[in-house]
């Protein structure tokens, strides 16, 4: 006897030998079962088009092969009711079917309440947090009657996870068994609600008895194996997976079956992949069936290909509970499963590369605009490594095409839409109308994304309200003069940036022609510089700081609030040079040293040093004299930093230079073997390298775009005080002292001074007798004429320099971290202060600004002890990566901090302070004080950062090239860090032709 055999009815009825159809109509008509239902209800929300579905004739259920395990629900056209639908609802038939979106456990609207109500339902209304609840929080239907809105999702708040919350499947073909079959239309008719005093352990156990169809919708076996409409396939492709717990399922567990020897059944530990690391990991693509007691691959199903979609996992579902975690372990790994990974995880992420999308009307343009995107890597890989993008052949039997042709080539390895689109290319035979790898594409494309990166730049600047303009000229390797124009301002976020916005040919290199020029640019960007430009910063030539006719009077002639700043680090050049040649000695010593270099660069000599180097210095780095440069004085500290390091290796390379049987070659190496040798040359050198290791510091942190005026400053007072501290005698001595050890340990013949005899002048007769001759000792001799004449012209020379600077600085010292300290520690403030800032900024209110500082100087401490200045900045400032600069040496930080006393908190940092309090609508007018300070640049340092790119750029292969492509290669190269959104890129690309718009933009 089959187990069917002894199913009861309610009225304790067995079925014994009826057949499917009679035992449904006794179920169906049995009045014990109706009244034992009376109370009960299966909580369903159903929108207005389903309630009326409900109330149409239902549908015919169609017996499928009895020896199939699953039965086919068809749905059949009836006529409108013409009944109302209050007394259809009492009229349901005995089987309905609905190919809606409906919820199970979900309370019933009534049909009647849905049709008075100004509410239109498109949607289930149900939001979940997870994709179970146990016990849902339903609105009000009165709530639902009385409002206006227009509902397109289910309105269900779940806080909890057990039951799988339903979705819409309504052209799924459902396959359930045929007793949950048979008895769906009969829940669906009984409307009942739960009784107040039920638990919510009743509800779960009401909830469990539910047909398969309606508690989990997202059953991988109700999946249609045919195709999907595009609406359909996205609902079940978004849906969690079927991973339902023993406590979901009828008698809480899972069917059990035998198989062999053993009665087995699946279990939910199978949803997880245990890691080499010992983690446990969802397994998402896992999904179990409860109608038909399998495991299927939901991700193979929906997002594999044809023949993934012949695997049992994904076609019929696996059952074999023995060997059920090594089919798992070797289906996740197969190719097959992780394309279709790759599949389901790009169309989560609105990337659809479903097959579909390629065959409709739009098809060749959605493989257009893969080619290109493909391309625009390729574009800017190669603009922003400085690449060259041509070829000297590129014609199809050419073995180098060129960087760029054979980048593409490159990733047309990896990409089959790009590979078919260069074989078409090379098989078609004549001229190609759409290729995209042209020379004018590529000019096209480049001038696309470069206006790209520039309309980001003004789109900031115009935002930040005030600016300041850095300019600078260069001749190029075409012997062509060109402007860089950079912008100084500070973004949202409060960090400042220095951008390229432009780069342009000077054909007039006088102060008035340049000015005309950056008129133009201006004008062209709509760059308001007249209401909007603070200060600007050039170097010291005559036709940018001319007080007649340089670029700074012209500018200031229409807008008098552009403060001009003397590039810092220009300026601190001048002071080094000073320094150098004032003193005779000094004079004499860098001369001799820049013999040395000049000798020593020859490729011979540079041999023999290096091999000296191997000999007394085995393990150390190999290094080499580098050549002196008139304009980057930090250069001399680089070659003094060698000599020192390496010096019995340059004594040795000389000694055998000497001995060559070159006249020259010998004479020099002697000779300069004898300098080297002295002691007046090693007091020099360790002289000079003490007097760089404070000025070479500085003068790479006055480089940094992120520095401020006010810090600048500070931090150059700092170095002139340091040098005015080395003026002790007893730093001199120390001196002395250092350079007598340096001898010993190189073995010099020299240790000291030598003794002059000194010479008394015979008085002859008739002249006066002069003054007691003063007898000196070397050592003071040297220290009179050498070391504090040095250091007094250093230190005159940087007090003199900087004045200009420091006229500016007269209201801004009030923004400085040491003067908030003192205001903090009770300093009063003068009467006339920020007297200055009112003609400088536009609509600043002094009387306010007075009172906001005092106030925010007193809680001063408490801010900056309440937030780690350090977490304020980002990890890389704007502009650094143009690390190839010889200006630039990031390497040198902690020394730069050790050697120039920075001070601890910038302005950069207070604005930081009042932008992460949200202090900036209490303090308005500083932050704008702080704003403006913070906009004044130090140092013209970008604009040669610029010129370093431009070398790499248009060099002596490339100097034809033209400006129109010169520019925007700049711009990619100096701003790679700006994104550029390559769908909007093609956009822009696909306007400039009505033929690229036919092929690039969707119809």
């Amino acid at each position: 006897m089959s187990s069917n055999e002894n199913e009861k009815c309610d009225c304790n009825k067995k079925r014994c030998l009826m057949n499917d159809v009679n035992w449904t109509r006794h179920l169906n008509a049995c009045p014990v079962r109706k009244s034992k239902r009376k109370n009960q209800t299966i909580k369903t929300f159903f929108t207005l088009s389903q309630a009326k579905k409900i109330c149409k004739d239902f549908t015919r259920i169609s017996e499928c092969d009895k020896n199939s395990e699953t039965l086919e629900v068809e749905a059949v056209e009836c006529k409108k009711p013409t009944t109302s639908s209050s007394e259809y609802e009492k009229k349901i038939p005995e089987k309905s079917t609905f190919d809606g979106p409906y919820t199970a456990d979900l309370e019933v609207m009534n049909t009647d309440d849905i049709e008075n109500s100004n509410t239109t339902f498109e949607e289930p209304i149900v939001s979940a947090t997870s994709t179970c609840l146990p016990v849902p929080e339903v609105m009000n239907t009165d709530d639902i009657e009385n409002s206006n809105t227009t509902y397109e999702e289910p309105i269900v708040s779940a806080t909890s996870t057990c039951l799988p919350v339903p979705v819409p499947i309504s052209e799924v073909d459902f396959v359930a068994e045929s007793s949950a079959n048979a008895s769906m239309a009969e829940h669906l008719e009984t409307n009942i609600d739960l009784q107040k005093n039920e638990s919510p352990e009743d509800l779960v156990e009401s909830v469990a008895s539910l047909p398969y169809a309606i508690q989990f919708p997202n059953d991988p076996a109700f999946i249609s194996n045919f195709t999907m409409s595009p609406e359909l396939f996205a609902q079940v492709a978004l849906q969690p997976p079927c991973q339902p717990a023993p406590f979901d399922l009828k008698n809480h567990k899972f069917p059990t079956k035998k198989q062999g020897k053993y009665t087995r059944s699946f279990h939910e530990e199978h949803y997880f992949k245990k890691m080499a690391s010992g983690k446990f990991v969802k397994r998402i693509w896992v999904s179990y069936s409860p109608s038909t007691d399998k495991v299927y691959c939901i991700v193979c199903k929906l997002f594999g290909t044809t023949e993934c979609k012949s695997y049992k996992l994904a076609k019929s579902g696996y059952d074999d509970w023995k060997h059920l975690a090594y089919a798992l372990k070797n289906h996740e790994a197969t190719p097959d499963h992780l394309q279709a990974e790759i599949r389901r995880a790009m169309y989560v992420n609105n990337q659809r590369v479903d097959l579909p999308s390629f065959q409709g009307l739009n098809s060749k343009v959605v493989e257009n605009r893969e080619i290109i995107k493909k391309i625009i890597k390729a574009l800017l890989y190669l603009s922003r490594q400085n690449m060259a993008f041509r070829g000297h052949d590129e014609s199809k039997t050419s073995k180098n095409q060129g960087n760029f042709l054979e980048l593409i080539k490159l990733l047309s390895a990896d990409n089959a839409v790009l590979s078919s689109h260069l074989l078409k290319i090379r098989d078609v035979k004549g001229k190609n109308r759409l290729t995209f790898l042209s020379n004018v594409s590529q000019n096209k494309i480049l001038n696309v994304l470069g206006e790209m990166v520039r309309g980001q730049i003004l789109q900031k600047i115009k935002a930040s309200g005030v600016y300041s303009f850095i300019i600078d000229t260069t001749t190029d390797v075409a012997n062509l003069e060109q402007l860089s124009l950079i912008v100084r301002f500070l973004n949202e976020d409060g960090d400042v940036e220095e951008r390229l916005v432009a780069i342009k040919v000077a054909s007039d290199a006088s102060g008035l022609g340049m000015f005309n020029l950056l008129c133009d640019i201006c004008q062209h960007f709509e760059i308001d510089w007249v209401n909007n430009l603070c200060a600007q910063s050039y170097d010291g030539a005559a036709s940018m700081q001319g007080c007649y006719s340089g670029v700074k009077t012209l500018v200031q002639e229409k807008n008098p609030r552009a403060i001009y700043v003397w590039c810092f680090a220009h300026v601190l050049n001048l002071v080094v040079v000073d320094t150098c040649d004032k003193n005779t000695v000094t004079r004499i010593f860098f001369g001799n040293l820049q013999s040395l270099v000049s000798f020593m660069r020859a490729r011979k000599r540079t041999a023999l040093f290096i091999e000296a180097q191997k000999i007394y210095y085995p393990n150390e780095r190999i290094c080499k004299i580098k050549n002196f440069s008139n304009t980057r004085w930090t250069s001399h500290h680089q070659v003094l930093g060698v000599i020192c390091t390496k010096y019995k290796a340059v004594m040795k390379t000389l000694k055998d230079l000497s001995l060559s049987l070159d006249r020259e070659t010998s004479a020099t190496a002697k000779n300069l073997q004898t300098v080297m040798s002295s002691f007046m040359f090693v007091t020099n050198l360790l002289l000079m390298k003490n007097v760089f290791e404070y000025t070479t510091p500085l003068s790479l942190y006055l480089q940094s775009p992120s520095i401020d005026f006010i810090q600048a400053l500070t931090m150059v007072d700092n170095c002139a005080k340091n040098l005015f501290d080395m003026r002790e005698d007893h730093t001199a001595d120390k001196l002395l002292d250092n350079a007598r050890q340096f001898a010993e340990d190189n073995g010099l013949e020299q240790t000291c001074f030598p003794n002059k005899r000194n010479i008394i002048k015979k008085v002859m007769d008739g002249e006066k007798k002069g003054t007691e001759t003063i007898f000196l000792s070397p050592n003071n001799r040297y220290k009179i004429e050498v070391y504090n004449t040095v250091l007094d012209q250093i230190i005159s020379s940087i007090s003199s320099r900087f004045e200009g600077a420091r006229k500016i600085l007269a209201d801004l010292s009030f923004f400085s971290y040491e003067r908030l300290i003192s205001i903090n520690e009770g300093c009063s403030i003068p009467e006339d202060c920020f007297i200055y800032l009112k003609t400088w900024i536009p609509n600043i209110e002094i009387d306010e600004l007075k009172m906001e500082y005092i106030t925010f100087a007193k809680c001063f401490m408490e801010l900056k002890n309440g937030i780690n200045i350090k977490k304020l900045h980002n990890k890389s400032e704007p502009g650094d990566e143009n690390d190839d600069d010889e200006l630039h040496d990031s390497s040198s930080d902690t020394e730069t901090e050790s050697n120039t006393d920075a001070p601890k908190i910038t302005a950069l940092d207070i604005i930081k302070l009042l932008n992460s309090y949200n202090l900036i609508s209490a303090f308005p007018n500083l932050y704008t004080a702080y704003k403006y300070a913070c906009t004044i640049p130090a140092t013209s340092a970008s604009c040669e950062r610029s010129f370093s790119k431009l070398k790499l750029i248009k060099t002596r292969l490339r100097s034809t090239m033209k400006q129109n492509l010169l520019e925007p290669l700049m711009l990619l190269s100096c701003e790679r860090n700006i994104e550029i959104n390559e769908d909007e890129a093609i956009n822009n690309y696909a306007n400039t032709s009505k033929i690229l718009k036919e092929a690039l933009l969707f119809k």
